[in-house]
């Protein structure tokens, strides 16, 4: 029997949505209106005099941060067609990058400026960067921006803070981050600091069920499955969890060739995610003691 062989689903509509990197399904953001709008607020300076208050946003991992800046730089490119304004965005994970120079190596990319991947000393790079400025303003995000923080004798926030029409985005899971910038980076920077919370139960609810209705076939999931999916995805302070908790009771329901999800496949499903949740507890642990200690330490 072939391992791979496509099968005629019972339960699965669009699977692509309970990962937990995709976009919001119909790209619509769901229970961060308020900060959005309070974010598009503090950049729409960029479209009339060229340059906005830079931003630190913070909050623990799976509160919507990334989706919601993401969602924001997509509107303001949107904007920027529809008025005909000079303003590029540029969105990067430091996280991936590792380093200041790839790190400007791709929001350069993101700008659409032509560069080789390797061979150009950091200089260069910072001349292509400021060229652009002669023609359009730009509204830059850095996701994990603790990565590059401490990596250079001249840090890149300093140097793109320091540059004309340019808008900084800082993301970061904590508010310490932003503390420990070096004092004459913070001088300049002042950005506006914006906190993103946990979603609360009835957030999260919302916020599965959108992904349900486009992953399931219709009456798949109760919405009492899913309030127990939602409660405790609250519990965990991590949207991530519950999309993954979906996406377990479905791919067990699915194993089991039954048309719906039930109790049995949500308990599995919630027992499966608080294992990993604890694992990557540990291992958030690991490398706090390495980090400190310079051990390593076995659990």
């Amino acid at each position: 029997m072939p391992l791979f062989e496509t099968k005629k689903s019972s339960i699965l509509q669009d699977l692509s949505v309970l990962d937990t990197q995709s976009d919001p399904p119909d790209g619509i953001l769901l229970c961060r209106d308020t900060l959005v709008t309070f974010m598009a607020s503090n950049v729409s300076n960029i479209f009339t005099i060229g340059r906005a208050r830079n931003m630190f946003i913070w909050g623990s991992p799976g509160t919507g941060k990334t989706a919601s800046i993401q969602y924001l730089l997509k509107e303001v490119q949107k904007h920027s067609i529809k008025t005909n304004s000079s303003v590029a965005t540029a969105y990067v994970n430091a996280g991936r990058t590792r380093n200041p120079y790839y790190t400007l190596l791709e929001i350069l990319k993101q700008l659409n400026i032509s560069v080789p991947e390797v061979g150009w000393q950091f200089f260069r790079l910072k001349q292509a960067f400021e060229n652009t400025l002669k023609e359009k303003s730009v509204l830059i995000a850095i996701d994990e921006v603790e990565n590059i923080l401490f990596k250079e004798k001249e840090p890149l926030i300093y140097y793109l803070n320091r540059q004309p029409k340019t808008t900084l985005i800082l993301i970061s899971n904590k508010l310490s981050q932003a503390t420990q910038l070096p004092e004459r980076c913070l001088s300049t920077l002042q950005p506006e600091m914006l906190l993103f919370d946990p979603y609360s139960e009835n957030e999260a609810f919302q916020i599965l069920r959108a992904r349900a209705q486009k992953a399931f076939k219709p009456n798949v999931i109760s919405d009492e499955l899913l309030w127990t999916i939602a409660k405790v995805t609250e519990e965990m302070s991590d949207i991530r969890f519950g999309i993954s908790m979906l996406l377990t009771a479905g791919q067990l329901a699915e194993q089991n060739q039954r048309a719906s999800i039930n109790n049995t496949d949500v308990d599995f499903a919630i027992e499966n995610t608080r294992k990993v949740k604890n694992l990557t507890a540990i291992n958030e642990l690991s490398k706090r003691i390495k980090k400190q200690t310079g051990r390593t330490i076995n659990f």
